[in-house]
């Protein structure tokens, strides 16, 4: 094995220790570090230390979106890392630029990855899977060793392993992945196997992640089996090391060992914490009125995406605008959006396809998910019409990575009307193009789609016009499909309301009191009163700005909620929604 490499992915937990709302504690040649999951499903992997005071953020509590050190309560946000509340600067609108320092992450064969430097393409994952097998994440374990010495012995002697699946291990096969991965497989053709995954801890302490490639679940009696090789092999690489004259040993190691070095992190400069500058490296004329646009990040690298994902897009004429991101998977190096000219447009998608050329500099937020793809056993039936293909597409490029089953379904005006053709032809045959139907053609064709569908085994994602999308959830629910299995995204809102009744609004974790004029929005009016609720849209389309309830009368003008938590009275959109009663309490 060769030196720890700072620009490399090495594997630093299995998917399964990112429970919801856990920091999970770990190293990587020696950088600790903080290792947690948000709510929109985006995993994070930090210096294990709060840039005010230097506390353990492992110590600290998981919000959902923002990481809080217990010391002092200062708060971090999911992705960027950048500083959203200081207790003692409760009313700043800029609490603090401190920010702590994040490093590459990635999701991928059931273990969470990480890189203390730059990292190039995707972690490097065994290939031996053969057809009809499956990967199952088995265990986790340290050992007191140098990974050097860990990835050694078990090229040499993980034949041991064959007894866990009842073969010879004279037919075991053993062959070493890049540095530090090795693979056994065993019987006929490779059809089983062990996939080890060697995380270099720290310069004396490595830990060992197993899958196993199986082609049938895993049994109680296998785990035991192999818990107890597992075992036995640790306890026999730790005891050759100790059996050797301590003398000997640390003469040995004085002169031939090389050291893992601990690197020095510096964390990459901002502006504000939760800001990226970029550059436009492409720019691409899909259709008559859609442009696409890559945009490079400066100085940073691309943060953890997941499909269903937008960017807020400080426009050239200084317009903040939303855009869903389409990236593929293995597209690292730029955020894309598209983009259509609205003939309304006061600025935002005007400005972007007259202001924006390759070579521009933008301003754009970290990238936020309210409309995430959810992985949950049921089958994806997507549905977009005209630019609500942009997170669709997103959805369907990442169901196609993965080999999952799903259909895309795309309603446009014509052939001339469809963008992204080269990423549609790719995914093959579960795209589905309809052309040229009017309302009345599209409700029947909507209605035979979701005729054929199961509503107990599928899950429907739709984005489009506002119309279409109120099209596809009532032909949806009267065909049985539950209200939570359709998911949807608007990109706007035509229920914003202009003005209202004056209400009371109190805080209930700080008792403060303040009241909501007729023309004035409850967010804005929060933002007066030094309360740090975080938007983006301001139209009640995104959801950033969801709040608790937990008294009053609401009156929903968003398109995020759905009916159901609607009428459980539990949630707001304040930059849009108001208070039908005289006080309303929220849990802020």
């Amino acid at each position: 094995m060769s030196s720890f490499d700072s620009n490399r992915w090495y594997p630093i937990a299995s998917t399964e220790v990112l429970t919801e709302r856990h920091v999970y504690h770990t190293s990587l040649a020696g950088q600790e570090l903080a290792v947690w999951r948000d709510d929109n499903g985006i995993a994070n992997a930090w210096e294990n230390r709060c840039p005010h005071r230097g506390l353990r953020l492992t110590l600290g509590v998981n919000l959902g979106h923002e990481l809080r050190c217990q010391y002092h309560g200062w708060t971090y946000e999911s992705g960027s890392g950048g500083c959203t509340f200081v207790p003692a600067h409760r009313h700043a609108t800029e609490p603090s630029k401190a920010c702590v320092t994040t490093f590459p992450v990635r999701e991928s064969g059931g273990l969470i990855w990480a890189s203390l430097g730059a990292p190039v393409g995707e972690p490097p994952l065994i290939k031996t899977q053969t057809s009809g097998a499956a990967l199952t994440f088995l265990r986790s374990l340290p050992f007191n060793l140098p990974a050097a010495d860990v990835a050694k012995g078990l090229l040499e002697a993980g034949f041991r392993f064959a007894e866990c699946f009842d073969q010879d291990p004279g037919g075991a096969g053993l062959r070493q992945f890049g540095d530090d991965s090795v693979g056994l497989t065993l019987g006929e053709n490779g059809r089983y196997g062990l996939h080890f995954y060697v995380q270099p801890h720290s310069a004396d302490k490595t830990v060992v992640h197993v899958n196993a490639l199986l082609h049938e679940p895993v049994t109680h009696s296998f785990l035991e089996r192999f818990s107890h090789v597992l075992g036995e092999f640790r306890r026999v690489l730790e005891r050759v090391r100790v059996e050797v004259p301590v003398t000997t040993a640390l003469a040995a190691r004085k002169s031939t060992q090389i050291p893992v070095p601990i690197p020095v992190v510096v964390a990459s400069p901002q502006t504000l914490s939760a800001e990226y500058r970029c550059k436009v490296t492409s720019r691409v004329q899909e259709t008559g009125d859609i442009v696409s646009f890559a945009l490079t990040p400066i100085g940073r690298s691309l943060p953890q995406l997941t499909p269903g994902m937008h960017v807020s897009v400080t426009t050239p004429a200084g317009i903040v605008r939303q855009y869903s991101i389409i990236n593929a998977p293995h597209e690292r190096e730029a955020f894309l959006i598209g983009v259509k000219r609205e003939l309304q447009s006061l600025g935002g998608s005007k400005s972007m396809h007259e202001d924006v050329q390759e070579g521009t500099e933008l301003k754009i937020a970290v990238p936020r998910n309210g409309f995430p793809l959810r992985r949950n056993g049921r089958r994806p039936v997507l549905i977009a019409g005209g630019i609500g293909i942009t997170p669709i597409l997103a959805m369907a490029q990442a169901l196609n990575a993965t080999g999952d089953k799903y259909a895309l379904h795309y309603f446009v005006r014509g052939p001339e009307h469809t963008p992204f053709q080269a990423r549609l032809r790719s995914l093959g045959s579960n795209v589905f193009i309809h052309a040229g139907l009017d309302v009345a053609g599209t409700r029947q064709r909507l209605e035979e789609i979701v005729e054929e569908l199961n509503p107990a085994q599928i899950e429907i994602y739709t984005c489009g016009p506002g119309p279409m999308i109120d099209t596809v959830k009532d032909v949806s629910c009267k065909r049985g499909i539950p209200e939570e299995s359709v998911r949807f995204e608007y990109f706007k809102n035509t229920d914003i309301p202009k003005g209202g009744e004056a209400f009371e609004v109190t805080l209930a974790k700080s008792g403060k009191t303040f009241v909501v004029p007729p023309d004035k929005s409850l967010l804005k009016a929060c933002w007066d009163e030094g309360v740090p609720i975080e938007a983006s849209c301001e139209q009640g389309v995104c959801g950033t700005c969801m709040t608790a309830v937990l008294s009053g009368e609401l009156d929903h003008h968003d398109t995020y909620l759905s009916k159901r938590e609607r009428e459980s009275g539990k949630w707001i959109m304040p930059c849009v929604s108001r208070c039908k009663s005289k006080k309303l309490v929220l849990d802020v």
